[in-house]
């Protein structure tokens, strides 16, 4: 397991480091960025946590909330800002033992589906990466975040078919 120190996704922070495009999006938990041209199409982005840990079971609470919230804005985005017709979440953690997880955006004319499009080779010309990657975040910038999600009140009869005894 790679300590804090060798981490290469720790080290973002520090500066330095900027996916093409610049960061996408930043907060307390989460780094986003455009992947390197020369592996990823125009919008496929690089979710990274801020805190070292690798598994989802390790997310503390607010990580768990916000990166649902954080999914739901990045493929509000991706559609708005790319052809995409599906976006797909990939996280495995093998080769960087730091949590990390990509969106991958498909196109409606892509002849491919599902993991046939995710094993296919991609890339990017880096002025096209980098200008989708200032569309997506322009996009982040001027949308409004939705309030939290409350679960509804169990307690609640809204329907009237069903009583709690």
């Amino acid at each position: 397991m790679t300590g804090e120190r060798e981490c290469p996704y720790c080290h973002l922070q520090e500066g330095g480091q900027d996916p093409i495009g610049g960061w996408v999006h930043s907060d307390e938990h989460w780094l986003v960025g455009q992947g390197p041209a020369e592996t990823t199409m125009p919008g496929a982005l690089k979710i990274i946590s801020r805190r070292h840990f690798i598994d989802f079971a390790e997310m503390t609470p607010d990580e768990s909330a916000s990166f649902g919230a954080l999914l739901t804005r990045l493929d509000t985005a991706l559609r708005a800002t790319t052809d995409a017709e599906r976006v797909h979440l990939v996280s495995t953690r093998d080769r960087v033992q730091h949590f990390h997880a990509w969106l991958y955006p498909r196109p409606a004319s892509h002849a491919l589906r599902g993991t046939a499009f995710l094993n296919a080779p991609q890339h990017s010309d880096p002025a096209d990466a980098a200008e989708t990657a200032r569309a997506v975040r322009d996009h982040l910038d001027h949308t409004i975040t939705a309030p939290p999600h409350r679960p509804p009140d169990p307690t609640a009869n809204t329907d009237n078919r069903y009583r709690p005894v």
